[in-house]
């Protein structure tokens, strides 16, 4: 079992842990989450209660004006990117920086640090060397147009969003499945958001939202919109009830490729809906209830 210390852990913390496929299967490590009450026994149901809205993987049609001038035209199209890197910002591309810290600035207001020291990850950069906190800010630059893109949509304007977990530095003791998300995460690749409402309260709906909007207009190798029941039920609950006053807990988990240093990759741009770790579709995105 990877050596923590329970009594310091919180339920998002642990469910940083459970990124893993061998976390996962650690029955001393869920075990132990379970008896200090730091997940609910309703992360052992994978099957969802209810879809209610689904999109697959291809964008969704829009519209637009035929002319952006004097004209009363309606064009539907599709977005096609059709390119293959991110255009750097001449000003926080992190590539022309002789020294990289914590507060090195990859957009405006976006600081390294929001990717390092996120709640359920809890890292620095201080076992990096020169070359890779590079790496690593080149890679989290990747990031900022999804996160602009989100400040810069009115639709979400009642809404915030935090990234929960970011870089990872794995424990001494822990084996780590290679490709999976977090050893991604150690590489600086994988990023996990969550999108809050006016409360502070983690919005499902909204976090579907934003996953459809960055699927339809961002780049990035692969998206996860996970949904879990992790967090503690109120009562006490046999396994496998669901709780008519649950939700499901929503976050999107974006990876990205491995981009040289002129912010080339692979942006396969694949989707995928999970449901407590568990594919539950793929090549789209759904939006689950329990009610």
């Amino acid at each position: 079992m990877v050596n923590v210390n329970f009594n310091k852990l919180t339920t998002r913390q642990v469910r940083a842990l459970l990124r893993d496929p061998n976390n996962r299967e650690d029955g001393t490590l869920v075990g132990a989450a379970v008896a200090k009450n730091l997940i609910g026994p309703d992360y052992f149901v994978s099957v969802a209660k209810r879809l209610r809205t689904y999109f697959g993987n291809n964008p969704k049609v829009k519209y637009s004006r035929k002319s952006l001038v004097n004209s009363t035209l309606i064009k539907r199209y599709k977005e096609n990117l059709g390119t293959a890197k991110i255009l750097p910002s001449p000003i926080f591309d992190p590539m022309k920086l002789d020294k990289i810290n914590g507060t090195t600035k990859l957009g405006g207001g976006i600081p390294l640090s929001l990717f390092v020291s996120s709640p359920g990850t809890r890292a620095t950069i201080n076992h990096l060397n020169a070359s890779e906190r590079k790496i690593i800010a080149k890679r989290f630059y990747c990031h900022v147009p999804l996160i602009e893109g989100f400040r810069n949509n009115s639709k979400f304007k009642r809404n915030s969003l935090i990234v929960t977990e970011g870089l990872v530095k794995k424990q001494s003791d822990e084996t780590l499945v290679t490709g999976d998300i977090r050893d991604l995460q150690t590489q600086g690749r994988a990023v996990v958001y969550e999108v809050l409402n006016s409360k502070g309260q983690n919005d499902a709906y909204a976090t579907f939202e934003l996953a459809n909007y960055w699927k339809d207009n961002n780049l990035f190798q692969g998206m996860i919109l996970h949904y879990d029941t992790l967090d503690p039920s109120p009562n006490n609950a046999d396994v496998g009830t669901l709780q008519p006053d649950k939700v499901y807990h929503a976050e999107i988990i974006v990876v990205m490729p491995s981009v040289n240093d002129y912010y080339e990759g692979r942006f396969d741009r694949s989707v995928r809906t999970d449901i407590n770790f568990r594919a539950a579709i793929y090549g789209g995105l759904g939006y689950f209830q329990y009610k």
